[in-house]
């Protein structure tokens, strides 16, 4: 929703040419395929509307135009999909883009290989029952369950709001649960045991970083953090370093780096105190093919080298596809939960993508109510009708507001504290800045006066002198008075 306001904001004033600056980083595929048609309808009715787009998103790009790719500030090739494609005998786009990359990068490039998992199915990592979380009347999530084996990769998909987030929040402690039941290695979670919360890795959407701080200072920082001992945090900074390849960077700000560094270095972060579990609420948002192969390897030798099990969100299809299972979310509800290719099968769909958004039209269709949608829509009438205009008093809207304001202090104790009290506080503050800056007035007004006189070699009547003290104390007292006047409204 929020793009499509964004795109409304932007389409208001009727422009010849509209910019999309990666509008649909970290929307799930439902999502993007409703904002590209809305595009299209666009297109349609001012077809003499440009539009230039910047996106990550390969399979986005294959409906555009004209294509531009693009590698460190230089243009790699120009054309359509199938021109890219037939350039560099690709059968994807995201193969063509990285073909056209220079050598050293292309050769540096490694296909990710998902070995098989070669673990005990009993042994539970993470096991959740009946898991609820209710935001006052709005159910975040609504009774999931789910079993997540040691050293497995779980792929969590969903469309935007469905709770994915809040559901990661609970398992690490981060949000208590409204209701149901989750553990962590058998152990039930709990926001104070420190020991279970060490075992336990968490990289957020919003990377948690300290801008201040060097990318060594951070893994210093998280290290102590941890409660790692003193004398392990060098080698343990040198280990992430080489392992996450930040060697070359270990001196640099994280504000300064490409996305992609910065996305290894959250990484690091989050593994430093080797954890048995790691838990990633999309990691790879916004991040070009090539950094997310890279991430991606990494996050398998973590989980088929080390055993870490893996708890990932994700909207990109073909990531989830490397999962070993995976469980769509919809509405605070678990939709299925099965390996990526039962998934498919089990819609008869061509595609992951294409059984995702069945799987969410579905669930969306059966959410409306009977009628919604047999419902004649009115067509609009050219005549607008008469309106009233409208009152300018109305006790009905003073009641409304009333009730508003009066329902927001109940809620929140410390408004209608501040509401209270720091009106009377304010009063006492200025009421005495006033009554000291009356008094000092005087003091200052008398002493400076004096031997101005005398330095003129001049004798003043005490009448004269308390007259002018009189006026300039009147003076700036006025002055005083009028500033917190002005201060109170």
């Amino acid at each position: 929703m929020k793009q499509k306001l964004g795109l409304c904001c932007a389409l208001i004033h009727d422009p010849q040419l509209l910019i999309l600056d990666e509008p649909t980083t970290g929307v799930d595929p439902l999502s993007r395929a409703q904002f590209w048609d809305l595009i299209d309808s666009i297109r349609q009715r001012q077809p003499e509307m440009s539009v230039l787009v910047a996106t990550a998103y390969m399979e986005e790009a294959e409906r555009f135009d004209w294509l531009v790719a693009m590698n460190a500030g230089e243009v790699l090739a120009t054309g359509s999909a199938d021109e890219l494609k037939a350039h560099t005998a690709s059968q994807t786009l995201e193969q063509a883009f990285i073909a056209l990359l220079p050598e050293a990068q292309r050769l540096a490039h490694k296909e990710v290989i998902i070995p098989p998992r070669n673990a005990d199915e009993s042994e539970i990592a993470i096991e959740a029952r009946g898991l609820t979380m209710r935001f006052g009347q709005f159910v975040a999530v609504d009774h999931v369950n789910f079993r997540i084996a040691r050293g497995e990769i779980f792929g969590f998909l969903g469309s935007n709001g469905c709770g994915k987030s809040t559901t990661m929040k609970m398992l690490t402690g981060l949000l208590p649960a409204s209701e149901g039941e989750a553990w962590l290695f058998g152990q039930p979670v709990d926001p104070r045991d420190i020991e279970t919360r060490r075992r336990v890795g968490y990289m957020s959407q919003a990377f948690s970083l300290y801008s201040e701080l060097t990318v060594r200072q951070n893994l210093e920082l998280h290290a102590r953090l941890f409660h790692i001992p003193d004398a392990e945090i060098p080698g343990r900074i040198a280990e992430m370093s080489q392992r996450f390849m930040l060697e070359e960077v270990e001196d640099t700000l994280p504000a300064s780096l490409p996305l992609g560094i910065r996305q290894r270095l959250s990484l690091a972060v989050a593994v430093i105190h080797r954890p048995e579990m790691l838990i990633l609420d999309e990691p790879t948002s916004g991040v070009d093919p090539v950094a997310r192969d890279m991430f991606w390897q990494l996050m398998v030798d973590l989980a088929r080298q080390d055993r870490v099990t893996i708890f990932i969100s994700t909207h990109f299809m073909n990531e989830a596809e490397r999962c070993d299972r995976i469980s769509l979310m919809h509405a605070g509800k678990v939709l299925a939960s099965d390996t990526p290719q039962a998934l498919v099968e089990q819609r008869g769909s061509a595609s992951l993508e294409e059984a995702f958004i069945a799987w969410l039209q579905e669930a969306a269709d059966a959410a409306q109510p009977p009628d919604a949608q047999a419902a004649p829509v009115p067509a609009m009438e050219h005549k607008a009708e008469s309106v009233a205009p409208r009152q300018a008093f109305s006790l009905q809207r003073l009641f409304s507001y009333s009730r508003r304001e009066a329902l927001e202090l109940r809620r929140d104790p410390v408004r209608s504290t501040l509401a209270l009290l720091g009106t009377v506080i304010l009063m006492f503050i200025m009421g005495y800045g006033s009554v000291w800056t009356s008094k000092i007035c005087g003091l200052r007004c008398s002493t400076a006066t004096r031997p101005s006189a005398a330095r003129a070699g001049r004798k003043i009547s005490p009448a004269h002198a308390t007259s002018s003290n009189s006026r300039r104390c009147k003076a700036i007292a006025n002055w005083t008075e009028e500033c917190a006047t002005a201060s109170w409204r």
